[in-house]
Formats: C-alpha cells, sequence, structure tokens
C-alpha cells in the first residue's frame, strides 16, 4: 500500500501524462477555443483585405511607371529631332564612306541628347541609356550616376540586345525585358532604330531606375502591418528594395509566383521556416513580372488580439498561476534527482570511476537511468582498466625494441650483437622463454642456428644445429617462403618440428631476417603458451627483426671491411718491407748508418732494441752524462725501416721533446720513401734510355751477323759482363764464326751458330 502512493514508483511519463492532462482539463475550456477560432478567423480576414488592398495598389503603381517609362521612351525615339542625330550616329557605324546627308554627330552629342531629353532628373524613370548598333556594340551611353554598375560596351550577348533583336525579326519594335546587372534585378526597354527602308539600324536600350519606378511602390505604409512585396520574372529574376526579412524567395513563394504570372490574382496562406504567412500575387499588367506581397499571420492575430486583452485578463492570470503550480510541481518530481545524477555524471566525466550513482533504489525512468549509469560506470571502469594494461604492454613492448634495437645497431662484433639480442628478447618479453636466430649457409641450403638463449641454446649451439631450407619446420618453412610462420598450438601445428631439448613449446612464431628480397635467416621466439603471440607482439618483434636484419648485414660488413683493410695493411707492409730490403741489398749492405755527435753504444742499443720491438718512441735510463736516450722507429706502412736514436740533456727532456722526435721521424720516412722513389724511377729511366739506345743500333744494321755482333757488343756493355753468347738454332753460317774475335762452337742436341763477342 505504502508503494502505491509513492511517486518514485510510478513512471515517468504516467506523472508527465496525469499533470498535463490537469493542466489541459484547467485552461482548455470551450469558451476559450471559440474565443481563439474567432479571433484566428477575423485576423486572416483583416490580414488578407490589408495585403490584397496593398498588393494591388503596388502592382498598379509599378505597371503605370513601367508604362510611362516605354511612352516616354517611345516619345523620345519618334521625335524627329532626337531620331536624326541618332540615326546619324548608327549610319556612320555602318558605313562613313557615303554621303546620306546626314549631319556629323559625335558619342559626347548623342550622351548630351539623353542627359537633356530622357534622363532629366527631375522627370525620368530611367537610370542608365545608351545607343547600340545592330551588332550589339554601344556607341554612345548616358547614365544619371557614374556610381552605377554600367554594361560594357558590348552588348552582343546582353538579355536587353537579344531580346530587341528577337523582337525585330518578329516585326515588333520594342521590348521590355527583365534581367539581373551585377546580381541586382533590372527592368530595359527598349526601341528600335529603322532606316527609311525599314532596315533596323541600332536600338536605344534604356534601364528603368528601381529606386525611382520600382522601390517605393514595393513598401508597405508605416501605419499598417509591416510587410515585404517583391518582383519575380518566369526567369527568376528577383526585384525588392529591401533585405528579405520574413522570407527567402524560393519554394515556398514559387507557386504564388507561378500563380501570378499566368496572370491569376488572389490571397493565400503559406509557411516559411515555421512561421505562417499571408501572401497576395498578382501579375504586374503590361510586364513579363509577378508581385508578391506578404504579411506575417501573427500580425493581424496580434492586432485582433488586443481587442480582447480585458475579456481574457482573469482567464491567462488562471493559466498563468495553473502553469506556476505545474512548473513547481514538475521541479520537485524532476529537478532534484536530475541534480544529483548530474552531479555523479560530472565526476565520472573528470576520471572519478568510484563516484557512488544515486537514485538506483526507483522504480520509476529516473531509476532505471541511473541503472544505466551505474552499468557505464562498471562498463568504463572495465576498459579504462584494460586500455591501461594494454598501453603499459605497448610501453614496455616498445621499450624493449627500443632497447634491443640501440644495441642491435650499435654492436659491430656479429656472434656478440646475436647472442646479446636473443638474451633481451627473453629478459624483456615474459611470453618468450627461448629465442634463437638461425643463419643461411653460403649454398643457402641449410639453416644453422648462430644465438641461442640457455644451457638449451649452449647445447644446439656445440652440435651444429641445423634445419634444412624448405623442410617441415618453422625454420624451414620461413626460409624459403621468406614471411612470418605462426604455430599457434604446436600440439595441432603442420608445420612445427619437435626439439628434444625444447619439449615445454606450446607456440612457435618465426620471421623472417631479410635484406631487400633476400632471406639471410630468421629470428626464432617459442612460449609455454598455446596463442601467446597477438597482433601487437608480432608487430613489434618483426620490427626487431628488420632492425636485427640491418644490424646482423652491417656486423657482416663491418669485419668484412676490418678483414680487408686487415689484408691490404698486411700486404702493404710486405710491399714496403721487400722494397727497402731490395734497396738496402742494392746498396750492398743489410744496413744504412750516418750517425752525428758522441753517444753512449749500450744505452742506446737497449733503447733502440725496445724500439724496434715495441714499435713506439722509447726513452732510457738517464746516462752518466746527465742525458736521456731516445729512440723513435722510422715506420712506413706499418713496417719499421730502422730507427733514430738521441741523447737528450735530461734538464729539458719532456713528453713534448719525445713528440716532437716522433714528428720528425714520421717526416723522415715520408721522405726517405719519396728518395727511394726517386732513386728507382730515376734506374728504371736509365734502363729504359739503355733498352732504346741499343734498340737504335740494332735497327741500323741490315745483316743478321751485323745484329748479332752489334747485341752481343752493346748487351756486354750495357750489363758489364766480361763476356756474352747469343745461340741461335739451326746451321752455323761460316761467316759468323769466321768473323768473331773469339769463337765459341757447341753442340746441343742440335747444331747450332754460336756467336760471341767479349764485352769492351
Amino acid at each position: 500500500m505504502r508503494r502505491f502512493f509513492r511517486l518514485s514508483s510510478y513512471p515517468f511519463w504516467l506523472k508527465l501524462l496525469v499533470i498535463f492532462a490537469l493542466a489541459a482539463a484547467l485552461l482548455v475550456l470551450p469558451g476559450i477555443v471559440l474565443m481563439r477560432s474567432a479571433i484566428e478567423n477575423i485576423a486572416f480576414e483583416n490580414g488578407a483585405a490589408y495585403v490584397t488592398q496593398i498588393g494591388s495598389s503596388q502592382a498598379a503603381a509599378i505597371s503605370s511607371n513601367i508604362n510611362q517609362a516605354e511612352l516616354s521612351m517611345t516619345t523620345f525615339v519618334t521625335n524627329p529631332a532626337n531620331l536624326l542625330p541618332m540615326t546619324s550616329m548608327l549610319i556612320g557605324e555602318i558605313n562613313s564612306d557615303v554621303d546620306l546627308g546626314l549631319p556629323s554627330v559625335r558619342d559626347d552629342d548623342i550622351e548630351d541628347l539623353f542627359n537633356r531629353t530622357i534622363l532629366n532628373p527631375a522627370t525620368t524613370l530611367y537610370e542608365y541609356v545608351r545607343l547600340v548598333n545592330r551588332d550589339g556594340r554601344v556607341v554612345a551611353s548616358a547614365a544619371l550616376s557614374t556610381a552605377l554598375g554600367l554594361a560594357s560596351n558590348n552588348e552582343s550577348d546582353s538579355d536587353a540586345f537579344l531580346q530587341a533583336q528577337a523582337n525585330t525579326l518578329a516585326g515588333q519594335t520594342s521590348a521590355l525585358t527583365v534581367t539581373s546587372t551585377y546580381g541586382i534585378g533590372t527592368i530595359e526597354y527598349s526601341r528600335a532604330i529603322q532606316w527609311r527602308d525599314g532596315s533596323t539600324l541600332g536600338y536605344v536600350i534604356g534601364r528603368i531606375s528601381n529606386s525611382r519606378a520600382i522601390y517605393p511602390n514595393l513598401r508597405f505604409p508605416r501605419e499598417g502591418f509591416d510587410g515585404f512585396s517583391f518582383l519575380q520574372s518566369s526567369t527568376g529574376v528577383v526585384l525588392s528594395p529591401t533585405e528579405r526579412r520574413f522570407q527567402v524567395v524560393g519554394e515556398n513563394t514559387a507557386n504564388l509566383v507561378n500563380a501570378g504570372l499566368s496572370g491569376a490574382t488572389g490571397t493565400t496562406a503559406f509557411n516559411i521556416e515555421d512561421t505562417e504567412f499571408i501572401g497576395f500575387y498578382s501579375a504586374v499588367r503590361g510586364t513579363p513580372l509577378a508581385l508578391v506581397a506578404q504579411i506575417q499571420a501573427a500580425d493581424p492575430l496580434n492586432a485582433a488580439a488586443i481587442q480582447f486583452d480585458t475579456r481574457n485578463f482573469v482567464v491567462l492570470l488562471g493559466g498563468g498561476l495553473i502553469t506556476v503550480v505545474l512548473s513547481l510541481l514538475i521541479y520537485t518530481l524532476i529537478a532534484p534527482p536530475l541534480a544529483r545524477l548530474r552531479r555523479a555524471a560530472d565526476g565520472i566525466a573528470v576520471g572519478d570511476l568510484e563516484t557512488p550513482i544515486p537514485e538506483t533504489d526507483r522504480a520509476d525512468e529516473i531509476g532505471r537511468l541511473a541503472g544505466s549509469m551505474e552499468a557505464m560506470r562498471s562498463t568504463l571502469n572495465s576498459q579504462v582498466t584494460d586500455l591501461q594494461q594494454r598501453i603499459a604492454a605497448r610501453t614496455r613492448d616498445i621499450e624493449a625494441t627500443q632497447d634491443i634495437t640501440r644495441y642491435a645497431l650499435a654492436e659491430r662484433e656479429l656472434e656478440r650483437l646475436m647472442t646479446r639480442v636473443v638474451n633481451l628478447i627473453v629478459d624483456r618479453f615474459p611470453n618468450i622463454y627461448h629465442a634463437q636466430i638461425f643463419l643461411l649457409d653460403s649454398e643457402h641450403q641449410f639453416a644453422v642456428v648462430r644465438a641461442s638463449t640457455g644451457p638449451v641454446g649452449q647445447e644446439l649451439l656445440r652440435r651444429g644445429h641445423r634445419l634444412a631450407v624448405g623442410s617441415i619446420s618453422v625454420i624451414g618453412q620461413v626460409t624459403e617462403q621468406g614471411r612470418l610462420i605462426l604455430a599457434r598450438d604446436t600440439s595441432t601445428s603442420q608445420v612445427h618440428r619437435r626439439n628434444e631439448f625444447l619439449p615445454d613449446t606450446r607456440a612457435e612464431l618465426a620471421i623472417p631476417l631479410q635484406i631487400g628480397s633476400e632471406t639471410i635467416g630468421a629470428l626464432d621466439v617459442q612460449s609455454k603458451e598455446p596463442d601467446a603471440f597477438n597482433d601487437d607482439l608480432i608487430a613489434v618483434l618483426q620490427t626487431m627483426a628488420e632492425q636485427l636484419a640491418i644490424a646482423i648485414e652491417n656486423a657482416r660488413l663491418f669485419e668484412e671491411n676490418n678483414r680487408r683493410a686487415r689484408e691490404i695493411e698486411a700486404a702493404n707492409r710486405e710491399t714496403t718491407r721487400r722494397a727497402w730490403a731490395d734497396f738496402l741489398l742494392d746498396q750492398r749492405r743489410g744496413e744504412i748508418v750516418h750517425a752525428f755527435g758522441p753517444a753512449d753504444a749500450e744505452s742506446v742499443s737497449d733503447v733502440r732494441q725496445r724500439a724496434i720491438r715495441e714499435g713506439r718512441p722509447v726513452a732510457g735510463e738517464r746516462t752518466a752524462r746527465n742525458t736521456i736516450p731516445v729512440a723513435v722507429p722510422i715506420q712506413l706502412r706499418g713496417e719499421t725501416l730502422g730507427v733514430v736514436e738521441w741523447e737528450l740533456p735530461a734538464v729539458s727532456f719532456s713528453e713534448d721533446k719525445l713528440e716532437l722526435a716522433r714528428e720528425l721521424v714520421g717526416r723522415l720516412a715520408i721522405s726517405l720513401e719519396n728518395a727511394r722513389l726517386f732513386t728507382e724511377s730515376r734506374r728504371a729511366a736509365e734502363r729504359e734510355r739503355q733498352v732504346n739506345q741499343i734498340a737504335a743500333q740494332l735497327t741500323t744494321q741490315s745483316s743478321i751477323d751485323d745484329i748479332l755482333k752489334t747485341a752481343v757488343r752493346e748487351i756486354g756493355q750495357a750489363l758489364g759482363a766480361p763476356q756474352v753468347t747469343i745461340r741461335m738454332q739451326g746451321e752455323t753460317p761460316a761467316a759468323s764464326v769466321r768473323d768473331s774475335q773469339e769463337a765459341a762452337a757447341s753442340q746441343e742436341h742440335q747444331p747450332s751458330q754460336p756467336v760471341a763477342e767479349p764485352a769492351r
């Protein structure tokens, strides 16, 4: 029973229904309904009569002004005093070489004529008049104000000119055109000027002034209802004196405009943007225009309602009191619980997901709303917690990836790089208990494990564990296909190959290590949990694999460059050693020694041996002469050529002196190398000169005997040999033997011809 009388136990819509039903029963009385209906009918009739009267008078006044403008233009054109100079101007435009007895007229004369007659400011209804030849070119014009937007000098494509031409072809000498000029609706009247034979020479086109002939007649009187009138042509051009305060010309007034253009006249009600209007429509006689006049339906209704203010005072007062009571009642029932719910929602909005939700014990709509808010808070709290966990995991993954990538890019030793990376992966990712890196062998037949974690990894490395490319295994497939291979559950996977050392593996992921399109190996990670690799973790590991592949390639290139640099350095050292050994051998000595000043041979010898052995400057112990023996190796391309030895005063000895000595010896090594190269180049030049000289001697001989004699003589002189022998295969010419100063005969398998001449 208590629940029956408790307002919060009933649905919200039921309470509102009861409240507004009581309000309607108190306010809506039959008398008020009838009174309101009568007021509305009277107000509409008064408004319709008013707008009809105003609209009719506006249409008549505008029609009269346009007719008057047409009449004034016709009178102007048909006046011979005006027609003669315009005809002369147009004839001159057509053919100025033929004398037709017409006066000479300039455009200034026509402009003055327009200003004196048809554009008289006191009486004119035009604002702009121009004389146009039959090609559409303006030959003369005049305007009341230079601020007006005037047409161009070429009106061949203007609506007024085209309409005038069309009417002339139809046998009419005048045309009334409604057009838009610079976005403003205008009315232009044209009159044809014809020659004696009836041919058209041109047109006088005048723009009727909106401010003189149109706009004053579209305004509503101040003492009546506030209204708005406009003209519209069949082409949609609108003429209006003010901003469209009550309406936008378009679909809402299109029916009225169309009815007016068809010649109908009437009054109707219509709505524009939820506002009711009373409109009058009518054609403007003698023009292609329709006039629409309108007022707000509320204006005559308000005027009629004023008459009933006293009568309705009691009704309005009672309705107001009832409204206040109902408002207070609704506020009491709805506002406080809604305010409490709003405060709870504000707390949730600022992030306080522990804010208690009130009114959840109610059974009406507010209670159900509170229940929905409580469910929303629980869901939001769960989503925020899940999102925070995912963000924390993603942040951890990104930080781990950054650390691993940073180390991978910084390390240059390949084995240490791969070992450190797999250990970091296992340390930073809890789901991964084993990681290893496989690299393809030189023939790309097998993927060989190069880095692996834990004791199991060491055993696999010791055994040289490898898998064939393309084999039924995760590594075999990833190295063959060059794409990621994932075994979500090893118990059901078709590609996972069980490893006796890793029996706990329940999920395995292998990512190819690629340089461009070439696969160089694979990163393999394993987990003890099935389906342990989600999309986020796979994306992180893929990024890591891409960076790891680059780091491995960089380490390989770095090692290859170091190896080649060592080979080049060793080759340079060997070349330098051999060159200087040959050079010293040429000097007939094992070493070259030069000395200046006294020295302690015993102390210097010891320092010299240390400098040669260590390959760096060495300073000995202080001698009895209070000097410091110093030896600096002469090094060139890493090879020690000799030693420079000093004894420096102990009082002035310093590291700077030692550094200076090293610099000087470095320059000495370069100078010695330059001297050796110069000597060798000079010897080569001397050899080339001797060879060229002998060749020149040989080319001057014509017989074989002479060539051979000359050859042994010149070769013996060049080589410093006491005897030179040239042996030719074949029979021995007698002349060769006789002519030899010292003959030598020998028999070697076949008869031969000895030719010998001792060197002088």
